[in-house]
């Protein structure tokens, strides 16, 4: 060809760099002119025929870069130039343009939108004063509250732990609160007196609790957010004599702290008072209802921490033999404990998200080097022209950097809806949802992902075409079916790559969709349709005797039951799924006695008699609470099956008698006996449970459950007035149904299901395209070798199993690797599925099935249009 003396002279030295630009310029303006005149010629317009020529020549700008790069410029000025170059590249080709920026924008949006979400829940520290020194305290196998410590306890704590610098103890609660327009209910919390201290937070007005006010008798005073002050004091910085009433007394407003401060584990508090004023606080040390919070001194370990807390707590069930024995201390680092659920569900997402990262590398890395083949010429030519193989292996890697970065930047847009839309379908399945934002680390990593991406998918191609001959490139290039081998080859591993990380992924979100479907077939002992439930804590102070206390219950369920579209109503305790819960250690009065601190431990519930019926948890035997259960009576309990299964099992448990451990060991009758009902999650394995009747021990706390017959939530304000009835100062919360308490209780497992079957959706869209890419494209190549083979005699079958045969061969053999690896792989979520084995073998089969026959429409439709060959058109190709 023309062009072919000039790269001989340049070889040979008879022309200078300089020269190359204008005599080749020349010679190839004077080929357009001739061609031109060819076409008009035989009979084209002057105007198509000088298109025609300009694309039978489209090459002149390359071959003039080509020079223009010889001649050097600087290392700024080359890569300026590259990027220039790139920039054209991309527009010449915008098809190719757009289906590799909207691919990277795809894995980088989602990488980033997770990697949002990792980076505030689980890299960001907590925004506490030392908060890698920040402990959590609770207590180990104890009845009285899990976890907890009593007052007494934590001043064990505070005196004994010395690897500890500071120690305060708390416990959230919801207060009514009173005296304005109507019965509001907040939520606080109850702290011993250096709370504040612990968190080195310093008051915006006024001051914090000091030495004595968590102690019995001391002045009641609180303190408040700002935006509680704004709300009910008008932000008034002058706080002497200002009070609010809280359960029904007056507290002193004495300090205000800044709203930005958020409480470990609840982060609505925003009022905080003194332990003493907790309700049911007793100096007993079995009244049991905070935790602890502290740093460790610098130097000192976990580990050293709890081992110092081990010997407390041995010494003081020595101590107190009666309210302590069996029972430890647990010391943990505050940042563990409070991602400690939601850590496997995080890191299974990024993995997930960096396996669709890879497989739209490898995909837009085949794209590369079937573009790369029609680019040999170019990169021939460079080469002969001087150009060294890592200035070409640059040029290319300029070009998918660009592409990449393009990417990014749609990846970042896509990524801000994604993060909001996450966090709007579950806003209460992450613990700091609220800090999840595109900061700077975030921008950071998507910079750092399109660049490493742009890399990784330009560098095969780069590799690849910057080691092309001369001669090499001109023999495969002459032939349409020519590729070389090493292209070949890189091609096919990155085909088998995407196969198997698509199958990992497919299993991954398989097992999950599998594993929700058997949660919401867990039968949760209760009908959950038609169900209004609502809570409220009457004020100690009002409602002082426990007969005043049912008298009120006693007439709440009466108002309930007439309001119009109400079936029944009934009161229990601790509703199931609220994670209202309650233990008590039993032992049977017929049995040896276990040793102090290793009774076996009970749920426990107080509820009346409708509550049952109301919840449509069924009635075994024996009877319900009655009109005769009343305060001094006997004490009566119901038990659940499980309960009579495992302590009296082929016997009547009617009649048997219970003995509660730590109230003056109280004997109990069982006198009924329910079905079982799922009480914390759905996923748990039942317990016994204990019901003991309202109108013998009533209590200031209760929740409401209303079946309706109409739409719950249509009768919420309806069964609030009915609260007021009572007692106009009587502030009710949460009222939802319990449809909506069953959607929360899964909504973990719902979110995790959720977003791998959509990667794994995008990692078949991606894989399955791309498949159909290289099998389309290798047709396209050989189609002169196709037309040969029919001219010989190959029907269009043989023609179709031929391409099919080889894109499934590809296909089938991605799927093996894929099925090792998730064998290897899927073992690390086990934890996070229930009912479902991870390597199900059904999940397994049918996920390699569906990979396999989407695999197969991917070769089928590029295969089908081979048969449709013209033999002798085909030959004709080249």
């Amino acid at each position: 060809m023309y062009w072919l003396r000039f790269i001989y002279l340049r070889l040979k030295g008879l022309l200078r760099k300089e020269q190359v630009e204008e005599e080749m310029d020349a010679e190839m303006r004077f080929h357009l002119l001739m061609r031109a005149q060819e076409n008009i010629r035989d009979g084209m317009t002057p105007e198509t025929a000088m298109l025609d020529a300009r694309r039978r020549f489209g090459n002149l700008d390359r071959i003039k870069d080509a020079a223009r790069e010889i001649k050097g410029g600087g290392m700024l000025a080359t890569l300026l130039q590259d990027a220039r170059y790139g920039v054209r590249m991309m527009i010449k080709t915008p098809v190719f343009t757009v289906i590799a920026v909207l691919t990277l924008a795809a894995g980088v949006g989602a990488n980033t939108a997770i990697f949002s979400v990792v980076n505030a829940v689980l890299l960001k520290s907590l925004p506490y004063h030392n908060s890698d020194r920040f402990v959590f305290v609770s207590a180990t196998n104890q009845g009285a509250g899990p976890g907890t410590i009593s007052a007494a306890e934590a001043q064990d704590f505070a005196a004994h732990l010395t690897t500890l610098e500071d120690f305060a103890a708390v416990q959230s609660q919801s207060i009514n609160l009173t005296g304005g327009s109507q019965p509001e209910r907040v939520r606080g919390a109850f702290v011993t007196h250096n709370f504040f201290e612990v968190f080195k937070l310093s008051p915006t007005v006024g001051r914090t609790f000091v030495r004595g006010e968590d102690q019995p008798g001391a002045e009641r005073v609180v303190v408040v957010n700002e935006g509680f002050w704004r709300r009910h004091l008008n932000s008034d910085p002058q706080l002497a004599g200002r009070k609010v009433i809280l359960n029904g007394e007056p507290y002193s407003v004495v300090g205000v702290v800044p709203s930005s401060f958020r409480q470990p584990f609840d982060a609505e508090v925003e009022i905080w008072t003194t332990v003493q004023r907790f309700p049911g606080y007793a100096e007993r040390r079995d009244a049991r209802f905070l935790f602890g919070v502290g740093h460790l001194k610098p130097g000192v370990t976990q580990a050293q921490a709890q081992v110092e807390a081990d010997t407390v707590a041995a010494r003081m069930a020595q101590v107190y033999p009666n309210e302590s024995a069996g029972r430890g201390a647990k010391v943990e680092l505050l940042e563990e404990v409070t991602v400690r659920n939601i850590r496997p569900v995080l890191l299974a997402l990024f993995a997930a998200v960096g396996c669709i990262l890879l497989i739209a590398c490898s995909n837009l890395a085949n794209l590369m080097l079937a573009r790369g083949t029609a680019r040999q010429k170019e990169f021939a030519l460079r080469s002969a022209l001087g150009a060294s193989r890592g200035r070409l292996a640059r040029q290319l890697l300029t070009e998918t950097t660009l592409l990449a970065l393009l990417g990014g930047g749609i990846g970042l847009l896509l990524a801000r809806w994604g993060t909001d839309l996450l966090l709007a379908v579950n806003p209460n399945v992450l613990p700091r949802g609220g800090e999840v934002r595109l900061d700077a680390a975030v921008l950071l990593f998507t910079l750092g992902v399109s660049v490493l991406t742009g890399f990784l998918f330009g560098l095969a191609p780069a590799w690849q075409l910057a080691r092309i001959d001369l001669n090499t490139a001109l023999k495969e290039g002459g032939r349409s079916g020519g590729e070389g081998l090493g292209a070949l080859r890189a091609r096919s591993v990155f085909v088998v790559v995407q196969m198997a990380l698509a199958l990992v992924l497919l299993v991954g979100g398989a097992l999950f969709i599998k594993s929700f479907y058997n949660l919401l077939q867990v039968d949760p002992g209760f009908k959950t349709d038609n169900l209004l439930t609502l809570e409220y804590r009457l004020p100690r102070n009002k409602y002082v005797e426990p007969a005043a206390q049912w008298e009120f219950h006693r007439q709440l369920v009466e108002q309930l039951k007439a309001v119009p579209g109400v079936e029944s109503a009934a009161l229990v305790r601790g509703l199931p799924l609220t994670g209202n819960s309650a233990s008590v250690r039993i032992t049977l009065p017929d049995r040896e006695m276990p040793p102090r601190g290793q009774e076996p431990q009970i749920q426990f519930n107080t509820a009346t008699p409708d509550y049952f019926s109301t919840m449509g948890i069924p009635f075994v035997q024996g009877r319900l609470f009655g009109d005769g259960d009343r305060l001094n009576t006997p004490f009566v309990i119901i038990i659940n099956q499980t309960m009579a299964r495992r302590f009296w099992p082929g016997q009547d448990p009617i009649g048997k008698q219970v003995k509660f451990v730590g109230d003056d060991d109280e004997l109990a009758t069982v006198v009924g006996v329910v079905g079982d009902a799922k009480h914390d999650w759905l996923s748990e394995e039942q317990r016994p449970q204990i019901y003991n009747s309202y109108s013998q021990t009533p209590g200031i706390f209760a929740t409401v459950v209303v079946r309706t017959k109409v739409e719950p939530m249509s009768l919420s304000q309806t069964v609030r007035e009915a609260v007021w009835k009572v007692d106009k100062d009587q502030p009710v919360w949460k009222v939802r149904t319990v449809e909506s308490l069953l959607a929360y209780n899964v909504a973990d497992k719902r979110f995790l299901m959720l977003l791998m079957v959509v990667f794994a959706a995008l990692a078949l869209i991606i894989t399955s395209i791309g498949l159909y890419g290289v099998v389309n494209y290798t047709v396209g190549r050989r189609t002169h070798e196709i037309g040969i083979r029919m001219a010989l005699g190959a029907r269009a079958g043989d023609v179709l199993k031929l391409v099919v045969s080889q894109g499934m061969g590809l296909a089938l053999t991605g799927v093996a690797v894929g099925l090792i690896a998730s064998f290897a792989l899927t073992r690390y979520i086990q934890s996070l599925l229930f009912g479902v084995s991870a390597t199900d073998a059904l999940t397994f089969t049918s996920v390699s099935a569906l990979l396999g026959g989407v695999a197969l429409l991917a070769c089928y439709i590029p295969a089908r249009r081979a048969t449709k060959v013209d033999p002798l058109l085909a030959l004709r190709h080249e």
